[in-house]
């Protein structure tokens, strides 16, 4: 292939390459090659999180090959025509550039669309139905087999004698999650023979290796024992899988495909992983530009036949990127005082056991994990397995701190946390990524119902710190109470350390006509900006956090308040019994409202879902300007 890449500059000046649509036909015309479709995709998901600014590359580029094959099995002489009519989606969800720069190849995706990945209005950073073309939202793990037979049976319903193959892509990771074990045996049992589950085993989860996370075992033992068929493949080679898929759909019974895969498959630097690595440092993220631009130069060679050098290119060995061995740098944030604090914690106390679902880079955990590794459990993508561990072991004497991403843990894992609630034990869950933002991913991964759920569960009691002091004094609270607590973090910077005792409302910023409460660093941020907006428009708007979201409120508390005409409530969640009715309740006669989420949360950069949701520093200040002035025209006093 002769053809250069397409460049688009970004507003920052970043060169970024891509195949337009027009010459991927023109490769597929010239050389009948899916191969070098997968290669020309590659460059095009690569880009698409280069301009999102964050995404999953290792297991993108692991998949696509088996996703461009796929998708010329099932649409045979409609490939590449947008015409399908057959239904493929991947489980897993993170491979969405892979995934959507697969959509565009086949023409249900435009050039422009490339560059929409995780903005509103866009792409989503996980698969939604929302976008023409997408059968189904994926992005929470372990659903895809379950998925499938709906739409087999639905088939069927509408056609007795259709035996149309339904494929769905799985993640070797996912395999964790016993939802994929549950679903197997009634896909038997229905004679759903057209299903194929495929599998990019790529051998690296989140961090490191599968094996060293959870084995799975003997993978054809387990799936034979389940009566499906068991296929193996290379995943990276597209004949293959397409004589994989041509095996599979023969067969009368559903049939699974182990597609051995390498994570970061094209970019050899991006391959390399050692056996003893800890850290896999493109499994998620956006990339230095002049890392991207080598990435890009190397998927660029292979699409044009030249040779493809095996070493960094122009990059220096010792840049970070390639240490396996050392975690990413990040800023700081309530993550990063988190993940030193449970050292802390665990030293000071033997009883403490740390279990964490396969993100122990996420979640903190992994200085932990080195430290105390006899403490440490790492569950892999199983929270349910995870919560009921934390049980016994409460039961035992132990106290166990549960950590996954909070939506994870609190949807997935809620049945077990409420059957441990009942035991009367303590047990500490931590709940990350919690709230609207971080909100590229899409709303598989932001909690917005997690307060609801955990302060309906009995003797729970719910935090949401906003700085090192107000987290301190939180995990303080929860490992003394005789019941189940729950702390949800967000990944933002916190505010500053709080000098004044902390434990109820704390004062951030003073003022004398309003007030505004606020829990976590997101919305206190947007809170402490709102007040310097407010008072350019003449309205004194105090500041005010409060670390624990549920149960009653202090004397005190209800003193730095009742002066207040009005009392603004920002709640990063969805309705609930939390502190907007906390506050009405304990201050009748006073004009409380409530600034928060209500429904599903938008996906994209974070700047654009806050001004989306009105709760942005500027919407904020608006709403309590109109309030305020609402209250007024009716004559209450101010």
């Amino acid at each position: 292939m002769t053809d250069k890449p397409c460049v688009r500059t970004t507003e920052s000046g970043q060169e970024l390459h891509y195949f337009s649509r027009d010459q991927l036909l023109k490769a597929w015309a010239d050389t009948k090659s899916l191969k070098v479709l997968a290669d020309g995709c590659r460059l095009n998901a690569l880009t698409a999180i280069q301009a999102a600014g964050s995404g999953h590359i290792g297991t993108s580029f692991s998949s696509l090959d088996i996703m461009v094959a796929a998708r010329h099995f099932l649409d045979q002489d409609d490939f590449l025509t947008g015409a399908s009519s057959h239904v493929f989606f991947s489980s897993k969800g993170h491979d969405a550039p892979a995934y959507y720069a697969t959509m565009h190849l086949c023409g249900e995706l435009g050039d422009d669309d490339l560059f929409t990945l995780r903005r509103l209005g866009g792409l989503p950073g996980h698969p939604e139905t929302i976008t023409p073309g997408v059968p189904t939202n994926t992005g929470s793990l372990g659903m895809g087999i379950s998925k499938a037979k709906g739409f087999i049976k639905a088939q069927r319903l509408k056609n007795p004698d259709s035996r149309e193959p339904v494929v769905v892509v799985l993640g070797d990771g996912e395999l964790n999650e016993g939802q994929i074990w549950e679903s197997m045996p009634g896909a038997v049992r229905d004679g759903f023979h057209e299903l194929i589950a495929i599998v990019d085993a790529n051998h690296i989860q989140s961090d490191t290796w599968t094996d060293q996370t959870l084995p799975m075992g003997d993978m054809r033992s387990r799936v034979e024992g389940a009566g499906w068929s068991y296929l193996e493949c290379e995943g990276n080679d597209p004949d293959a899988v397409t004589d994989a898929l041509e095996k599979a759909i023969a067969i009368p019974t559903p049939t699974l495909i182990y597609a051995r895969t390498t994570k970061g498959y094209g970019v050899p630097w991006m391959e390399a992983f050692p056996e003893d690595g800890e850290y896999y440092k493109f499994h998620s993220g956006a990339l230095a530009p002049e890392v991207y631009q080598e990435a890009a130069a190397v998927l660029v060679a292979r699409w044009s036949g030249e040779p493809v050098h095996t070493g960094h290119g122009a990059l220096p060995p010792e840049r970070p990127e390639f240490d396996a061995h050392t975690p990413r740098a990040r800023a700081d944030s309530m993550l990063t005082l988190w993940e030193k604090m449970l050292c802390d914690v665990m030293a000071k106390d033997s009883t403490v056991i740390a279990l964490d679902g396969d993100l122990s880079y996420d979640t903190g955990t992994h200085l932990a994990r080195h430290l105390f590794p006899e403490r440490y459990i790492q569950a892999g993508i199983a929270e349910q397995d995870m919560v009921s561990m934390a049980g016994t072991l409460a039961l035992s004497g132990y106290l166990p701190i549960v950590h996954s991403f909070a939506t994870f843990l609190t949807m997935r894992g809620t049945e077990q946390i409420f059957n441990n609630a009942t035991e009367y034990t303590r047990v500490v869950y931590f709940g990350f990524l919690a709230g609207l933002v971080p909100s590229a991913p899409g709303f598989s991964h932001q909690a917005v119902t997690d307060v609801g759920i955990m302060s309906s569960l009995p003797g729970m009691r719910v935090f949401e710190p906003s700085c090192e002091a107000e987290l301190a004094w939180a995990i303080g609270q929860a490992l003394q109470h005789e019941g189940p607590s729950y702390l949800r973090m967000g990944g933002l910077a916190p505010l500053p350390f709080a000098t004044n005792p902390v434990g109820g409302l704390l004062e951030r910023r003073s003022g004398s006509q309003v007030a505004m409460v606020a829990s976590g660093p997101l919305l206190a941020h947007q809170a402490l900006e709102a007040s310097e907006i407010l008072g350019e428009r003449g309205i004194d708007a105090a500041v005010f956090t409060l670390p624990e979201i549920t149960g009653s409120l202090e004397a005190s508390d209800v003193l730095a308040l009742q002066d207040f005409g009005l009392v603004a409530v920002l709640e990063n969640h969805n309705p609930t019994v939390a502190k907007h009715a906390l506050l009405t309740d304990a201050l009748p006669g006073l004009s409380v409202i409530r600034i928060g989420l209500d429904g599903v949360p938008a996906n994209g950069q974070p700047v654009e879902v806050l001004a989306h949701h009105h709760l942005d520093a500027a919407s904020i200040a608006d709403t309590v300007e109109s309030a305020r002035s609402g209250f007024d025209s009716e004559g209450t006093s101010l």
